[in-house]
């Protein structure tokens, strides 16, 4: 109401300037003709247009109350009111007509961002393909291979592998409530299969896994998409331990609401100032330029994927000490 009336000011102060002019007008006439006109009458002349004008004015809000509501309401998607006059009626048509346009404009460009996911997710598949026939055919040649030229291209091919999952999980991400599953999963399977799957890695490069996590542990989560996780985390592990530590370690705890696996390296460890920003995309740190295999992008992804699943991710490191990763799984344990 404050902000109709003050909408309305001016043609307030032009009606009583009208009705002003008008009484002076009178007064001088009335004068000429030798009469006046009594307190009564002028209150009179005030009083009758005032009332027919407050009519005018309250009809003309309730009109355009609703529009006025509008700055109160949060959702940015709701409709314009029925216009009460001809200029509402035009803004009321304009608006539209820009909506309109804005929504095509936002299903061309989700199209769009679709044919590209569409495609990144096919060209990882067909390059996982050739990728794993190298793998094959490096395993078959592999005794008439001198031991550190296989080495070479066994870190190689993980390279692209590690390179291509990070493409494709980029990509899923983008739906990723479309592809996901939360089951019941026993921790220690997770972390085993994982350990697994870098078999050759921890051998090539002389850094060994332990493990200490109670069997009867389960955690809520999508196995493959924790598994991804753990593969990031598993692979910064191994790269930052190489040549400065032979060990990592894989550690769960337990309180009554949450549990929290935590794997440790003791390798060369984070620089302070870049702890602040390991989870942006696209940064690598100190670290990134002396190894110059980061591509920023894990931890990151790792980090919104924790989000979606609803796990927490945290990182502690002393640089030349190690780092440890926290995930906690704030589900309440099954």
């Amino acid at each position: 109401m404050k902000k109709f009336i003050l909408d309305q000011l001016g043609n307030i102060l032009f009606f009583y300037s009208q009705w002003v002019l008008m009484i002076i007008i009178v007064q001088i006439a009335s004068r000429f003709s030798g009469t006046t006109l009594s307190a009564g009458i002028l209150f009179y002349l005030f009083l009758l247009p005032t009332c027919f004008y407050l009519v005018f004015l309250v009809f003309k809000y309730f009109k355009q109350r609703d529009f006025y509501k509008l700055e109160n309401v949060a959702s940015p998607h709701v409709g314009l009111p029925e216009p009460s006059n001809h200029l509402l009626q035009i803004l009321r048509d304009q608006h539209d007509k820009q909506d309109s346009e804005y929504q095509e404009k936002i299903e061309q460009l989700e199209q769009h961002k679709q044919l590209e996911i569409d495609f990144i997710q096919q060209w990882v598949h067909q390059m996982k393909t050739p990728v794993s026939v190298l793998h094959l055919t490096i395993q078959k040649e592999k005794m008439n291979l001198p031991e550190s030229f296989a080495d070479s291209l066994y870190e190689e091919i993980e390279h692209l592998q590690q390179g291509l999952d990070l493409a494709l999980y980029q990509s899923r991400l983008q739906k990723f409530d479309r592809d996901f599953h939360v089951d019941r999963i026993s921790l220690r399977s997770l972390v085993n299969e994982s350990i697994q799957e870098f078999k050759t890695s921890f051998i090539r490069t002389h850094v060994f896994p332990e493990q200490f996590i109670d069997e009867s542990i389960d955690v809520a989560t999508d196995a493959k998409w924790f598994r991804f996780v753990l593969h990031q985390i598993i692979t910064n592990a191994i790269k930052y331990s190489k040549g400065h530590s032979e060990k990592i370690s894989f550690r769960s705890k337990t309180d009554s609401q949450t549990t929290t696996l935590q794997i440790e390296d003791y390798g060369h460890g984070i620089p302070k100032q870049d702890i602040s920003r390991i989870f942006d995309p696209f940064f690598t740190g100190m670290n990134g330029r002396k190894f110059r295999e980061s591509t920023g992008m894990g931890l990151y992804l790792s980090k919104e994927i924790c989000k979606e699943l609803g796990h927490e991710i945290s990182v502690e490191s002393e640089q030349n000490a190690g780092t440890t990763v926290s995930i906690t799984f704030t589900q309440p344990k099954v």
